[in-house]
């Protein structure tokens, strides 16, 4: 993930390395061009450095430049304050606002706001609109007005960037959640349990603690559904979760990994403290009736599958002792041994 995370941080680097280079480039036969005009030795000397600044910087390893985001967003926003101060320098000793390199002041701005967060646009928002005052400064034939004019576009361009990029970061989160959760009862669906629980094994390994996951179903669910409807077993399960929260930890996660299957993830929980768990959520579910089982790690196992197995074993157990049969080996546990 980590890598994953580096290798996009520099992609997006190079993306604006080379949407750099281009509207740089551009400039290039514009100074050559303009040759007779004055300051145009200097201004080829700093279109040089930055120049120079872009093969740095894409020549630079991933693990040194990108390793964290700290160090990634520290990358973009120099780069990016670098470009504009080019801009700024160049435009002045070419004219002021007259000149057709103060509109390059909007490319960082603009590019930012497609590729970085919130707070890197909006401190590449305020240098846009610092180089664009300084432009208007630095011109001896502005008038206030002009530089108003032009700083306050950029202004409102980098305020545009800037609520597009949070819009589009709550968009991203609204997605990421529904991803994880179900829609009828609000707990984590499988994919989001499976990855709460990577972190919280992560963590146990390191540490050297335990955590007990705790898994029941609804007995006799189906039949609910059948004589009842389903919508009578929806707002049966929506019931028994609520129940559910008041007896258990708010950090402690309550997964809905099926129809009627249920887990909850209790972090330090050893197994005297994943059966009085279990307890506590017999009692509020009742009269309810339902069959858990709970598996404790590393005890039972230690990866996702070994764990839900093992408690899966414990809900089969009860569940036929519930209906008077002998008990044995789960279904759903023999399915998973086999490879799932």
């Amino acid at each position: 993930m980590q890598q994953q995370q580096r290798e996009r941080a520099r992609a997006n680097a190079l993306g604006g390395l080379a949407c750099s280079l281009v509207a740089y480039a551009l400039t290039v036969p514009y100074v050559v061009s303009t040759w007779d005009r004055p300051n145009r030795a200097a201004m080829l000397v700093a279109l040089c450095a930055v120049l120079a600044e872009i093969v740095v910087i894409s020549l630079l390893p991933v693990r040194l430049a990108f390793k964290t985001p700290l160090r990634a967003n520290l990358v973009a926003g120099l780069w990016s304050v670098s470009c504009l101060a080019l801009v700024a320098f160049n435009a002045s000793l070419d004219g002021g606002l007259d000149s057709p390199l103060a509109p390059l002041a909007f490319v960082p701005v603009v590019f930012a706001s497609l590729v970085y967060g919130t707070v890197l646009v909006t401190v590449v928002g305020i240098a846009g609109v610092a180089c664009a005052a300084a432009i208007g400064v630095f011109d001896a034939d502005a008038r206030w007005t002009e530089t108003f004019v032009f700083a306050g576009s950029l202004a409102v361009i980098a305020a545009t960037c800037v609520w597009q990029t949070t819009a589009a970061r709550r968009r991203r989160e609204e997605l990421a959640q529904a991803s994880r959760t179900d829609p009828l009862t609000g707990c984590l669906n499988r994919r989001g349990f499976a990855e709460h629980f990577e972190r919280v094994s992560a963590a146990a390994k390191r540490s050297g603690s335990r955590f007990a996951l705790i898994e029941f179903d609804v007995d006799d669910f189906k039949r609910v559904n059948d004589v009842y409807g389903h919508d009578t077993g929806d707002r049966l399960l929506v019931q028994l979760v609520r129940r559910m929260r008041t007896v258990v930890r708010t950090s402690d996660p309550i997964g809905r990994l099926g129809g009627d299957e249920f887990m909850v993830l209790a972090e330090g929980a050893d197994r005297e403290g994943a059966e009085r768990l279990a307890q506590r959520i017999r009692d509020v579910i009742a009269p309810q009736v339902i069959s858990i089982g709970m598996a404790v790690y590393p005890d039972d196992g230690e990866t996702f599958d070994e764990l839900y197995r093992a408690a899966d074993r414990g809900v089969y157990r009860e569940k036929q002792e519930h209906h008077g049969a002998a008990p044995g080996a789960s279904p759903r546990a023999r399915g998973r041994s086999s490879g799932d």
